[in-house]
C-alpha cells in the first residue's frame, strides 16, 4: 500500500515537472522577444536605415499654428494617434505633395467635381522647414521596396486605413530611441514625405512661413488637379 501511494506521489510529481519546464521556456522566450527589440529589431530594419539631412520641405498647417511652425499636437494621422504618446511632423520637399496630402487626400474619389471651400485655403498657412546647421536625421526609408525589404506590410504607407502605419511607427518609436522618423513615398503623388517624431524636431529649423492662399505655386496646383474653389 505504501509502495502504491509512493508511486502515485511520484506520478503526480512527474506530471507537474513538464508544466514547470514549459513555463521556463515561455519566460525565456518572452525575455528574448523583449531583448530583440520587438517585431522590428535592429538587424531587421538596418537595411533601410539612412542618416542624412532632410531637404528643404514644405509643411501645411492650421493658421493658428503659424507662431510655432515646428510644433506638433496629438492627432490621428498615418503614423500616430491622439493617444499614442508621441506626435509627428509631416513635411514634403514638393509643395504639391504637401498640399495634396493635407488638403486634397481622397476627397474627390468617385466624384464628378473637385471642389474645395475657399475657407479651407484661407484657414491654413505653409512653412518652409529645413535642418539646423550640421544636423542630420536617422530615418527608416520606406520608399520604393522598403516595406518589402524588412517584412513590413505595404499598407504601412499605401493604405487609406492607417492602422498598419500607426502600429509600425509605434514599434519603431518605442524600440529605437535614436531613430528620428520615417521617409516614404506619398500614395497620392508618389513623391517623398518626411515624418519626423516630435522628439527630433529640435534638429529642424523654420526658414519661412506664409498664408497658403498667397503661395506662388497654388494657382498651378489648383489647375493641375482640376480643383474648383467655392465659397
Amino acid at each position: 500500500m505504501a509502495i502504491r501511494e509512493d508511486g502515485r506521489a511520484a506520478a503526480r510529481s512527474a506530471q507537474g515537472r513538464p508544466h514547470r519546464r514549459s513555463a521556463g521556456r515561455g519566460a525565456r522566450l518572452r525575455r528574448h522577444v523583449h531583448m530583440s527589440g520587438g517585431p522590428y529589431r535592429r538587424s531587421r530594419i538596418a537595411p533601410v536605415l539612412i542618416t542624412a539631412p532632410m531637404p528643404a520641405s514644405c509643411r501645411i498647417m492650421a493658421r493658428r499654428h503659424r507662431p510655432d511652425p515646428l510644433g506638433t499636437t496629438p492627432a490621428d494621422s498615418r503614423f500616430c494617434t491622439r493617444s499614442g504618446g508621441f506626435t509627428v511632423l509631416y513635411a514634403a520637399p514638393e509643395f504639391a505633395t504637401a498640399f495634396v496630402e493635407t488638403v486634397v487626400r481622397d476627397r474627390f474619389r468617385g466624384r464628378q467635381s473637385c471642389e474645395v471651400a475657399v475657407r479651407e485655403i484661407t484657414a491654413r498657412v505653409w512653412a518652409r522647414i529645413s535642418m539646423q546647421r550640421d544636423a542630420v536625421l536617422t530615418l527608416v526609408d520606406l520608399r520604393g521596396d522598403g516595406c518589402t525589404r524588412i517584412g513590413a506590410p505595404t499598407d504601412t504607407v499605401n493604405a487609406r486605413n492607417h492602422a498598419a502605419g500607426r502600429a509600425f511607427a509605434k514599434a519603431i518609436h518605442a524600440d529605437h530611441a535614436d531613430v528620428d522618423g520615417i521617409v516614404y513615398g506619398s500614395r497620392l503623388t508618389g513623391e517623398d514625405v518626411y515624418a519626423v517624431f516630435d522628439r527630433s524636431t529640435e534638429k529642424l529649423a523654420s526658414a519661412e512661413t506664409g498664408l497658403l492662399e498667397d503661395h506662388p505655386e497654388l494657382p498651378d496646383i489648383v489647375k493641375r488637379y482640376g480643383i474648383g474653389l467655392v465659397a
